[in-house]
């Protein structure tokens, strides 16, 4: 018997477990604390969800429609991070590859997406995304156990 396939990489499984750990926090911040929009002809905006975030892309999903209204083109295509209301990051990027998929028993599209590296928001999208992962390693639960005190 060979013991070497019975050995665990703690590595492997401390790596897997961060990398969950990420996406979580990514999918809070983007369904709870950004709103993010595809920006239509007519500068209109479509819902879109992000799935996962690089330095270098994007994948986002948008539910299955016959009528594909959006995106038309696969590049530049302008996606919006709405941090306010009023306030917003847009980014340029370049769609690489599509898939259907059914999430939660819906029917999506999914995209993968580079990022235009020459459009003057990609450091500002690199330190994003850089933020994510450092916040993603440091973030804790709250347990809710603590009041607050109005002094």
């Amino acid at each position: 018997m060979d013991d070497r396939n019975d050995i665990i990489n703690l590595n492997q499984v401390r790596n897997r477990k961060q990398e969950e750990k990420q996406r979580k926090t990514e999918r809070i911040f983007f369904h709870d604390l950004i709103g993010v929009y595809g920006v239509m002809t007519g500068d209109r905006l479509i819902p879109i969800e992000l799935a996962d975030v690089s330095e270098e892309g994007l994948g986002f999903q948008l539910p299955y429609r016959e009528e594909k209204k959006w995106p038309l083109d696969m590049t530049d295509q302008r996606i919006r991070l709405y941090f306010s209301e009023e306030s917003f990051m847009e980014v340029v990027v370049n769609i690489k590859n599509s898939r259907p998929v059914i999430d939660s028993g819906d029917r999506y599209v999914r995209y993968g997406a580079e990022i235009a590296s020459d459009h003057k928001t990609y450091n500002a999208w690199k330190k994003f995304v850089g933020f994510l992962k450092a916040y993603a390693d440091v973030s804790q639960r709250d347990s809710g156990n603590m009041g607050v005190s109005g002094f």
